[in-house]
């Protein structure tokens, strides 16, 4: 099968360090020529938010014209932000992945309204859900439930690996870019966790527990070193990338409601913390040192990461959906 991937054309595929997006595209992109399929990636890189703000443009004629000339059997648009486009493609078979955070939060929209109603009013594309929570607010809104497709992402396998002699066995590491929706400047003062990630806040960027942001590659070495791995989010729109790739790792993870949405919650080694616990630093602390007491389960942890989240699988029901 031909297959586009379309990026947001932000940064570059594979992004050079944070990029969840890019780091998932590219993922589909490495899997998807391993099983035998002609993918090919699309990201043409914009100069300014006008760019992508009609199918009138240069960039989005230019891009419009690029995907209809590979002649493709499938298009598949990961940036909700270039819905226009898609009343211009002659390809077959066209889906859209929303990564928006805040989907189940209509008071946060702001101007994703109009990208959302297009998205579910649009009956010749297939909306591909990122999550069941996602899955469901589409449900609600979209004129054809028969094009409503939940496939949630997963992690690299491959590369990522557990470490079982990590010199930071005994911290936990918080992967994320550095912003109010992740939440750091509220947990930095819990001892014995590390910050990676992109940061734009200067005076976060000055703190002791701060370590930068590294290339994603790197930075999944760094983390199979630690105990565990700490993400407490107000918005996603699925289980973070992260989460999954630590539990690649082996790593038992400490996380919340909003951001464990296609994870098995009764497993020991997943601890979410209640919503009205989330402002509670000391027993957030004290879920935490529990958890770093888990890291004997390594293995199993990697086995039910490999079972659910592996792109192997992932993959092949993807290019059974259409």
């Amino acid at each position: 099968m031909k297959i586009a991937l379309i990026g947001p054309g932000i940064m570059p595929i594979p992004p050079p360090g944070w990029g969840a997006v890019e780091i998932l595209i590219w993922d589909y992109y490495l899997e998807l020529t391993k099983q035998g399929h002609q993918a090919d990636i699309i990201n043409k890189m914009r100069t300014s938010d006008y760019d992508q703000s009609s199918a009138e443009t240069m960039y989005s004629r230019e891009l419009i014209q690029t995907i209809n000339d590979g002649n493709y059997d499938f298009v598949h648009i990961h940036y909700d932000c270039l819905y226009y486009i898609m009343p211009y493609l002659t390809c077959p078979h066209v889906a859209i992945t929303s990564h928006f955070p805040y989907i189940d939060q209509p008071d946060k929209y702001g101007g994703f309204d109009v990208i959302f109603h297009n998205i579910c009013y649009n009956r010749n594309h297939s909306i591909f859900a990122l999550s069941k929570k996602d899955y469901d607010v589409f449900e609600s809104q979209c004129v054809d439930k028969s094009r409503l497709f939940l496939l949630v992402n997963g992690a690299n396998h491959n590369k990522i690996l557990p470490n079982y002699n990590g010199k930071n066995k005994n911290r936990s590491i918080y992967i994320a870019k550095v912003d109010e929706r992740k939440q750091q400047r509220k947990y930095c003062t819990i001892p014995n966790i590390d910050f990676y990630g992109k940061c734009d806040d200067h005076h976060f960027s000055q703190l002791a527990c701060y370590r930068g942001e590294k290339p994603h590659d790197e930075l999944m070495d760094i983390m199979a070193g630690y105990g565990n791995l700490v993400l407490l989010s107000t918005g996603e729109n699925g289980t973070p990338l992260v989460i999954k790739e630590a539990l690649m790792a082996g790593l038992p993870v400490v996380t919340n409601k909003y951001a464990s949405n296609d994870l098995n919650e009764n497993l020991p080694f997943i601890d979410i913390i209640p919503d009205d616990k989330l402002g509670n630093l000391e027993y957030i602390e004290q879920i935490i040192q529990n958890n770093l007491g888990k890291q004997w389960m390594k293995d199993d942890i990697r086995k039910y990461a490999v079972e659910y989240f592996s792109w192997e699988k992932l993959v092949s029901d993807y290019v059974g959906v259409k």
